[in-house]
């Protein structure tokens, strides 16, 4: 074989062997910008910008929930903790990624509502004032029995406005007898420039539904 056709093979083998090891560092390099969740953990809720995400640990003794900057996976605030095998997280941002409400439901049937302004690269708690009940008074039953509880001033939080105000429903909802009635309080809180909230309108609606039993 001529020595010219050797040299040619020489070299298309080493810009290969080049091309091979440049895949592999960019495959590497990928991987290490992506946060890697393992099998107790779960990355959710991205914010709008694609900035910030939030890390979900579901242990034996400890479930938390992290807020974490999305690109490299860094943990930047802890948002919140619980020692309750039963206390789950949902999560709704702003469009313009400045704030978010954090729903965390501790066991069956309860949920709460907490929101948090930008402050930097974390975020703050906003105290919020206490937010009216969705109560079923007994005329509403006509002397029917509903001893099942359903939801019992379960918070939502539904929708950022324009306005940066925040739409939170509460749900009380029970059943027997082969009906039930639902009261649904849709509360809306606003907040000024230092972020203190106030509760700009509530309104309450009931509906009574037929239950169908399951066999």
């Amino acid at each position: 074989m001529p020595i010219r056709t050797i040299v040619s093979l020489e070299m298309q083998t080493v810009r290969l062997l080049l091309c091979l090891v440049s895949l592999a560092g960019f495959a590497a390099t990928a991987c290490a910008q992506e946060p890697v969740a393992t099998p107790n953990e779960n990355i959710d809720w991205p914010s709008p910008d694609g900035k910030f995400a939030f890390l979900t640990s579901y242990g034996e003794d400890l479930h938390t929930i992290d807020l974490i900057d999305k690109k490299s996976g860094k943990t930047l605030q802890r948002i919140g903790e619980e020692d309750s095998s039963q206390a789950y997280w949902h999560l709704l941002w702003a469009p313009d990624s400045n704030r978010f409400a954090l729903m965390t439901r501790l066991g069956h049937p309860i949920q709460g509502v907490d929101v948090y302004f930008r402050s930097g690269e974390t975020f703050r708690k906003i105290e919020l004032p206490d937010l009216p009940e969705a109560n079923i008074s007994e005329k509403l039953k006509h002397g029917k029995k509903f001893p099942h509880v359903a939801s019992l001033n379960w918070q939502e939080a539904k929708e950022w406005k324009k306005d940066s105000s925040l739409v939170v429903t509460i749900d009380t909802m029970i059943d027997g007898e082969g009906s039930s009635i639902t009261a649904t309080r849709t509360v809306v809180l606003g907040f000024d420039r230092a972020g203190k909230a106030r509760i700009v309108k509530s309104t309450i609606k009931y509906a009574r539904a037929a239950v169908t039993p399951a066999y």
